[in-house]
């Protein structure tokens, strides 16, 4: 099945999503509309933060994309109904559905946690070779780099099958998903929906929609658009008074959402959507890209040294990007994106 790198990786959730999209060109439009509104908590013992979508925590960005075709199979459905999981993958990936699943790291040789704990992950499943018996994959296998790699039969068979409850919780909640792309979906790219998601975005606005998907009273816990420097500034200040490790998942939640945009900016130049964007507005953007990229080193060069000088340097650079990014939204609401 075909699949291509995703454009975001921070979480499974939108990089086995994406994986599929990247590789038709014809859904980028899709992606390029999405993706640009975030949200984070604002305490440092649930640094969650996400792209915001438009729907409840107990559904998926699949669920909201038109592109993707979705089925949910409960997973006794599969080990009764099926002779193997392998037998219901095969049959599956034949029919042009990829397969996305949790299963038992403990078991999974390409996992860092093979042998060592038993926690499970939703792992993405894009293929198989019959005659070497095995599946290829995708996840977030070693050192938080998601990738694709291959996966024997026995190997996939035995996480699939063995003691499902680990030490965290099934965040599929007990469901095989399946997903096909739709190819007979059309799509139109809106310049009217993208600018009003990045003025809200820029403007720190709670998203349409999120007390009526939300519920239970979080929204005085969360931080939304570009308050999520904030978030980080003082995340990396608590850091610093406890010497503690710094998650890293919020920090590369930043760097893909400027990722996105630099890669939005590109599609809007190239399919001539915004007459007055020039290619140094692309250049401009590249720039606060290339330093998230370097925010994103700085928090694992500290992790790994516990190196307190570094925090320093970190909260710097944060702030140096918010105020790029300032800049550069401003000037370009304002001047290139006036309709």
């Amino acid at each position: 099945m075909p699949i291509s790198y995703p454009m975001i990786t921070t979480y499974t959730q939108h990089a086995h999503l994406l994986s599929i999209l990247t590789h038709y060109e014809c859904a980028h439009s899709w992606i390029f509309n999405n993706y640009i509104q975030l949200y984070i908590n604002k305490d440092y013992k649930h640094n969650w933060g996400d792209f915001y979508f438009p729907l409840t925590y107990e559904l998926r960005p699949s669920d909201a994309c038109k592109w993707i075709t979705t089925q949910k199979i409960h997973r006794n459905t599969v080990t009764s109904k099926w002779g193997s999981v392998i037998d219901f993958i095969i049959e599956n990936i034949n029919s042009n559905h990829y397969v996305h699943t949790m299963v038992n790291y403990f078991y999974v040789p390409l996992s860092e946690r093979y042998n060592r704990l038993h926690l499970h992950h939703d792992i993405f499943v894009y293929g198989y070779d019959l005659n070497r018996e095995l599946l290829y994959v995708s996840d977030f296998f070693k050192k938080g780099v998601y990738s694709q790699a291959e996966l024997s039969f026995a190997d996939f068979d035995l996480a699939f099958s063995t003691d499902h409850l680990t030490t965290n919780h099934d965040y599929l909640r007990e469901m095989v998903y399946l997903y096909k792309f739709n190819d007979t979906y059309q799509d139109n790219f809106s310049i009217d929906t993208m600018l009003n998601s990045i003025r809200c975005y820029f403007a720190n606005k709670t998203p349409e929609y999120w007390e009526m998907f939300n519920y239970g009273g979080d929204r005085d816990n969360l931080d939304f658009g570009m308050q999520i420097y904030t978030t980080l500034i003082n995340y990396v200040k608590d850091t610093s008074d406890n010497e503690s490790k710094l998650d890293v998942r919020p920090f590369h939640l930043l760097y893909d959402h400027k990722r996105i945009m630099t890669l939005r900016l590109k599609y809007l130049y190239d399919n001539r959507l915004l007459s007055k964007l020039v290619q140094e507005h692309i250049d401009e953007f590249l720039s606060i890209e290339v330093k998230a990229k370097i925010m994103m080193n700085l928090v694992l060069k500290y992790n790994l040294t516990r190196d307190l000088s570094i925090l320093e340097g970190l909260r710097t650079m944060i702030i140096k990007i918010e105020n790029e990014e300032i800049k550069f939204l401003d000037h370009w609401l304002k001047r290139v994106c006036v309709q």
